[in-house]
C-alpha cells in the first residue's frame, strides 16, 4: 500500500521546511561551499554505521556508478550550493516559493530521460495545487505576485530547481541497483568529494561559530538530510519520481506553520485556505483512478437520494 510512503514523503516536506529557517541561519557564519560540506560531512558519518548495520555492505555495482555521481554531483553539491547562495542573496519567502516550482522541474526531466508522462487529470491537480500554493503566498492577495521582483539570489533557486529534477532522474535510476540508504549514502560521499576541492580553495572557515549555528547544523545534516534524502529516496523507488515530487508542494505550508510555533508568526485564513487547496490538489494527483470514480459515484447518489 502507497499511504506509508505518502506520509514519509509528508514528513520530509516538513523536514526541508525546517531547513529553510535553519538554511537562513546558516549562511550567516560560512560560505555555501563550506556549510554544504560540513552538512554532508555528517550525513555521511550518521549514514555509514547505519547503511552497514541494515545491509551489512556499503559496496555498489559497478552499473550504478554513474548514476550515483550524478546523483552527489547534482543532489548534493550543486543544489546545495545554490540553495546557500539564495538564501544569501534573497529571502526565505521567495526561496520557498520557488521550490514549489519542483515537481514542475521533475516532470520536465522525467519526460525527457523516461518518457513519462502526465494524463489530464495529473495536469489538472498540478494547476489546482499551484493555486493553492499562489493563495498561500501571496496571502489571499493575487496582486501581490505582480510585485514579486526577482533578483540573484531567485536566479540562483531557478538553478537549484532545475537541478532537482536531474537529481531525482538519476537517484530513480540508481535505484534500480541499489537501495534508497546505499544511493544516500554514496551520493554524500560522492558530492563532498567534488565539492572538497573547491572549499579548499575558496573557504575563510565558520564565522562565530555559536551553540546555535552547532544545533542548526546538526538539524540540517541528520534531520533535513539524512532523514529527509533517505526518505525522498524511498519515496522515488516505491511511487516514482513525478508523484513525489507532488508532495514539495507542502513545503511553503509547513514554512508557515513552523513560523507560527517558533516565530509566533499568525496563521492567516487565507493561507489556511490554500493549505487545503494544495492538499485536494495532491489527494486527486495520488488517488489511484478508481478510488477517485468510486468516489465521485457516491457523491452523485447521495445527491440523487437527496
Amino acid at each position: 500500500m502507497q499511504l506509508k510512503y505518502y506520509f514519509l514523503l509528508l514528513f520530509t516536506s516538513f523536514l526541508w521546511a525546517g531547513n529553510f529557517v535553519a538554511g537562513k541561519f546558516l549562511v550567516n557564519h560560512g560560505s555555501a561551499l563550506l556549510l554544504t560540506e560540513i552538512r554532508w560531512l555528517i550525513a555521511v558519518l550518521c549514514l555509514l554505521p547505519f547503511v552497514w548495520w541494515k545491509e551489512k555492505k556499503i559496496t555498489f555495482p559497478k552499473q550504478a556508478l554513474t548514476p550515483l555521481l550524478l546523483m552527489g554531483l547534482t543532489g548534493v553539491l550543486l543544489f546545495n550550493f545554490l540553495m546557500f547562495l539564495a538564501l544569501e542573496n534573497t529571502s526565505a519567502d521567495n526561496v520557498g516559493l520557488l521550490s514549489t516550482l519542483n515537481p514542475i522541474s521533475i516532470a520536465v526531466a522525467s519526460f525527457f530521460f523516461y518518457r513519462e508522462k502526465l494524463n489530464f487529470r495529473q495536469m489538472s491537480a498540478m494547476l489546482i495545487s499551484l493555486f493553492g500554493i499562489l493563495i498561500v503566498i501571496s496571502h489571499g492577495n493575487l496582486s501581490n505576485l505582480l510585485s514579486f521582483h526577482f533578483n540573484i539570489g531567485d536566479m540562483f533557486m531557478l538553478g537549484a530547481v532545475a537541478i532537482w529534477g536531474l537529481y531525482s532522474v538519476a537517484a530513480r535510476k540508481a535505484m534500480t541497483q541499489v537501495s534508497p540508504y546505499n544511493a544516500t549514502l554514496w551520493a554524500g560521499i560522492f558530492g563532498s568529494l567534488l565539492n572538497l576541492p573547491f572549499v579548499l580553495l575558496t573557504s575563510d572557515g565558520i564565522v562565530d561559530p555559536t551553540a546555535s549555528f552547532w544545533w542548526a547544523i546538526l538539524y540540517s545534516s541528520i534531520g533535513a538530510t539524512v532523514l529527509a534524502m533517505i526518505f525522498w529516496n524511498v519515496g522515488i523507488q516505491k511511487v516514482g519520481s513525478v508523484k513525489s515530487g507532488m508532495f514539495l508542494n507542502f513545503n511553503p505550508i509547513f514554512t508557515a506553520i513552523l513560523a507560527f510555533i517558533f516565530l509566533g508568526e499568525k496563521l492567516t485564513i487565507p493561507q489556511t485556505a490554500g493549505s487545503i487547496i494544495v492538499i485536494l490538489g495532491v489527494y486527486f494527483f495520488t488517488a489511484p483512478k478508481k478510488r477517485l470514480n468510486t468516489s465521485i459515484s457516491k457523491h452523485k447518489k447521495r445527491s440523487r437520494i437527496a
